[in-house]
């Protein structure tokens, strides 16, 4: 069994997306091993029945999937679950949380095995070694786990460099029509213009060092890309097979190779399939106004631009990001004028960062006349040099204090945790909403009701952004 947790049990988003690492690794490993793919995450199940699903597939192995380093306390839960109801199953956890985090996590007492960075090939080998070997004697790269009191941590030594040679997703048992026509709330980066939809990663890893990123820790420094050809087959693959006509690519860089993404568009051109298309974060610095045109022309109709702070010392020296202010303007300009609407991500409350350049964040993010802006406070996390600065500096005492993306992580003699939070969501409220055809607009990019945008606003100032789950409503 390979499953995708629901962490809505424990009060965490829940992100209703189609389990691509999951079928992926389906793909990789049917033709040797009987696969049975669960995703109790889509349909909010509670434990009742996760524990009775557990009972009656009855796996010899199950293999849980982690998105992001928060969830540990989730993960922990479910390994104890999954143990509880099958005490003999060998349990495996793979994904961000123990490629990141495998020192703090291999401590779990329910869990045999950790898979560290790519599966794809790890997870096929690791279960052939099961076959034949006695757990002393696996020693494969990338496979962490407990041996009596010992913890053995074969850290990953190499990414997968050709990754045409993986296979596409197979959904398997999953119902992946069902994915397709899910309606995300609150959730811009995931709403398509066209149902039914799809999510695919075209290339892995990227070449930046931003300090609040541990990209490189989980993809690598390197962008691996998989061919426009490759990418295409898919295309044609989810259009014929599954009468998908939108897709939405989840790269770090989708852009990073011009000519590559010049020949995925331009076949998207060829195809006239007339579909739609959208990247959940585009590198302002990769965009011109000739590219910005093809984009249009292949059905792209949506930017989400990370430009992070309006202030260039900043972007430099804190974030240490290529982000030239003048020329984001001069993008942003471009894009509104052929008709995309335009979103931008910016983040502040760096240490070394002064109130005056957090405001002078906010100010250039108005100036720009988005058509929605999001503001996120900087959260250290695990394995990121902002993490590494946090501690280095005594703002927070371990990787443990980890804190969401709304919550004020730390406090330093220019701002304290609480006066982030305030001034995050009273400005996104502010410069959002500033009359009746923005709360329209805004309803319709983020899926809801203007009913829904209202109560929205509201929970958020009243919460200082925090609390509510949104991402879970449907």
């Amino acid at each position: 069994m390979l499953m995708q947790p629901n962490y809505a049990i424990l009060g965490k988003r829940s992100w209703n997306m189609a389990p691509y690492g999951l079928a992926i690794l389906n793909a990789c490993i049917k033709s040797k091993y009987d696969v049975h793919l669960y995703d109790p995450n889509f349909e909010n199940i509670d434990e009742t029945q996760i524990r009775k699903h557990l009972y009656d597939i009855n796996p010899d192995v199950v293999g849980i999937t982690t998105f992001s380093t928060e969830y540990k306390k989730e993960i922990e839960y479910y390994t104890a679950l999954i143990k509880g109801v099958l005490p003999k199953a060998i349990v495996i956890v793979g994904g961000t949380l123990p490629t990141v985090m495998i020192d703090k996590i291999i401590d779990d007492p329910n869990v045999d095995y950790y898979v560290l960075g790519e599966g794809e090939y790890r997870l096929l080998a690791l279960l052939d070694a099961l076959n034949n070997s006695t757990n002393s004697q696996i020693k494969l790269d990338g496979i962490a786990f407990k041996d009596k009191d010992t913890a053995i941590i074969n850290y990953p030594t190499c990414f997968i460099e050709n990754l045409d040679n993986i296979p596409f997703p197979d959904y398997g048992n999953l119902d992946f029509s069902a994915y397709g026509r899910y309606k995300f709330k609150y959730a811009h980066g995931l709403i398509p213009k066209q149902f039914p939809f799809a999510t695919t990663i075209t290339s892995r890893g990227c070449p930046f060092k931003c300090s609040f990123c541990a990209a490189k820790t989980v993809s690598g420094k390197k962008v691996r890309m998989r061919s426009a050809e490759n990418v295409l087959k898919e295309i044609d693959k989810l259009y014929f097979d599954y009468s998908i006509r939108e897709i939405i690519f989840v790269d770090d860089h989708f852009l990073f190779n011009r000519k590559r993404a010049i020949d995925i568009m331009q076949g998207i051109i060829d195809r006239n399939y007339g579909i739609t298309w959208k990247c959940v974060n585009v590198a302002v610095f990769s965009l011109s106004y000739q590219i910005l045109e093809l984009m249009k022309k292949s059905g792209c109709y949506q930017l989400t631009l990370s430009i992070e702070s309006g202030d260039e010392y900043v972007l430099k020296n804190l974030i240490k990001k290529p982000v030239n202010l003048k020329k984001a303007q001069e993008v942003v300009k471009q894009a509104k004028t052929l008709g995309f609407e335009v979103i931008s991500n910016f983040v502040f409350g760096f240490p070394g960062e002064t109130w005056y350049q957090i405001r002078k964040t906010i100010a250039y993010a108005e100036s720009l006349d988005l058509d929605l802006v999001n503001f996120h406070i900087a959260t250290p996390l695990p394995k990121t040099e902002l993490m590494e600065i946090c501690i280095s500096e005594g703002l927070i005492e371990s990787e443990d204090d980890i804190a969401g993306y709304t919550h004020g992580a730390i406090t330093t003699s220019e701002f304290s945790k609480t006066e982030l939070q305030i001034l995050r969501s009273f400005e996104w409220d502010r410069i959002n909403f500033k009359n009746q055809t923005d709360i329209e607009k805004i309803a319709r990019i983020e899926g809801v009701s203007v009913n829904e945008v209202e109560e929205w606003r509201k929970t958020t100032r009243r919460n200082l952004g925090s609390t509510v789950n949104w991402y879970s409503k449907k």
